[in-house]
């Protein structure tokens, strides 16, 4: 879970044994970087009273999303940091230097030209100075002071006149650029939705798109992710899905951004309907360089039929995870910053397992560290926020399932290890008959374990282009809800490399 300070001990470490090894040198400086980079964010954190949702300041319908591009990492934190400060007059030249140190340390940059100074000394002072105090919206000011401001802090002897005319050029061109518009232009040819219903043909449009390796207009992400977080706030942490006698439902494990094979899923078994419905069992985004394709397509056909396509949180769905394995990157890439924190709480509004007809329990993860956990425990999981690393939310997303009695410590260092007689306890204490998870590869896409009693079932094949794994997916049909495993295998897709958008640290390992 992005535990980068334990790692950073044992870079020290092989440094201290191996001083002149290359790659040693460059992992532990790599590791220095993000261990700051952490602090950092610690350090200008905002409170979780304080804090307010990214959708409270976004309208898609008439939107501008107001931010500063040079800034967007840390906007709202550093608002409240370096803002606080300044309204009680202990704004510090140290602050200021604080602030210029992440831009240039996070952003690979050894110095600053005089230049690159004037540019982050207008976003410090327009940042601090013009924004809304509720943080809402933010809006933007032109004041000669920000020109004035600039040129006393950077204005060094010839320098001062340059300097001077760059920061009102900066100024003025700052209010052409800095609002995020979502107006859509007339050359977008695109998949459009019209007014606030997404239908089938917008879907397929979008898809085929997404398929050619073209972009969802803003507008209407923001309005997909936007209706899904208001769709998810209203679910329990533990959804019952009821399946009509006669009807199907097909259970998919881990997609991990392999847009492509998602496609192929659909090819195969159909798409989602109220008729054909199915339950995706978290992990849909990280490692495949097509998670914003994949989590769009999910999120819309929810939006068109929320009966058709049920969806859990996975391990992958938070904050730290996306970070360092590539999400938070390709969403910044393909879309924007403030979709980066749109989609991390809309992830928390995630239900975390669902029930099928009384009987099929699924889950990301796995079972618990203690018995008598009943399902009644599981809906009054408070969910609405990033994952802990301890307890039965944690358990859920974590946990894997294990050959031999009891319990025992998880190999990834968080959640734990399950034997067959903790599965056998939690189906009998529910009135259960199995536990279908996911969260582990399988050379043939599933497993069965614990005597028939759970089922791992994982639909992204040869995962990250090298596992050489098949896929698979689960048809439960009712009244018996006997399993029906279909497997497949992977197809082509584009010449993007898996991990593509991922944490540069990670990246090296690779």
């Amino acid at each position: 879970m992005g535990k980068f300070k334990e790692a950073l001990k044992d870079f020290q470490q092989v440094k201290r044994i191996c001083p002149n090894d290359p790659d040693a040198t460059k992992k532990l400086k790599e590791c220095e970087k993000a261990v700051m980079k952490l602090k950092f964010e610690e350090a200008i954190s905002v409170p979780e009273s304080e804090r307010r949702s990214v959708a409270d300041s976004i309208d898609y319908r008439t939107i501008s999303i107001f931010f500063f591009p040079l800034f967007l990492p840390f906007i709202s934190e550093l608002y409240f940091f370096f803002g606080r400060k300044l309204v009680m007059g202990e704004l510090s030249c140290d602050d200021i230097k604080l602030y210029m140190i992440s831009y240039f340390f996070f952003n690979d940059k050894s110095f600053l030209c005089v230049e690159e100074l004037a540019i982050l000394l207008i976003n410090i002072y327009i940042n601090i100075l013009h924004h809304d105090r509720d943080r809402s919206h933010f809006t933007f000011h032109v004041r000669p002071a920000s020109v004035a401001f600039v040129a006393v802090l950077v204005t060094n002897g010839g320098a001062a006149v340059a300097i001077s005319v760059e920061a009102v050029v900066l100024v003025v061109l700052g209010t052409w650029w800095w609002g995020e518009s979502t107006e859509v232009e007339p050359q977008y040819l695109g998949a459009k939705i019209e007014g606030d219903v997404v239908t089938l043909d917008f879907v397929k449009k979008m898809m085929d798109d997404f398929k050619n390796q073209k972009c969802l207009h803003k507008r209407y992400a923001f309005q997909i992710v936007l209706q899904m977080r208001e769709m998810l706030q209203a679910l329990p942490s533990l959804v019952d899905i009821n399946v009509p006698d006669g009807s199907l439902l097909t259970v998919c494990g881990d997609v991990h951004g392999q847009f492509y094979d998602l496609i192929n899923i659909f090819e195969l078994n159909g798409l989602p309907s109220e008729e054909n419905p199915y339950l995706f069992n978290g992990d849909f985004v990280d490692r495949g360089s097509f998670s914003v394709e994949v989590i769009l397509t999910l999120f819309a056909f929810k939006c068109m039929c929320p009966s058709a396509i049920y969806l859990a949180r996975g391990n992958h769905e938070s904050k730290s995870m996306n970070k360092i394995y590539g999400f938070e990157g390709e969403v910044r890439s393909k879309l924007s910053e403030t979709f980066v924190e749109l989609f991390a709480e809309v992830f928390c509004y995630l239900p975390l397992a669902h029930v099928i007809n009384q009987k099929v329990f699924v889950v990301h993860g796995g079972l618990f560290s203690v018995d008598g956990v009943k399902l009644s425990d599981i809906r009054a999981i408070d969910r609405f926020c990033e994952p802990p690393e301890e307890g039965l939310m944690c358990e859920l997303l974590w946990s894997d399932p294990q050959p031999y009695p009891g319990r025992g410590p998880s190999k990834r260092g968080v959640g734990l290890s399950f034997g067959a007689d903790v599965t056998r306890r939690f189906l009998q204490d529910n009135n259960l008959d199995l536990v279908v998870r996911s969260h582990e590869v399988k050379d043939e896409g599933y497993e069965i374990e614990h005597d028939g009693k759970l089922i791992t079932v994982f639909s992204a094949p040869n995962y990250c282009d090298q596992m050489g794994n098949k896929g698979a997916f689960i048809r439960f049909e009712a009244p018996d809800l006997k399993p029906n495993i279909v497997t497949f295998s992977a197809v082509p897709h584009p010449d993007v490399k898996p991990m593509a958008y991922a944490n540069n640290f990670l990246r090296m390992f690779q």
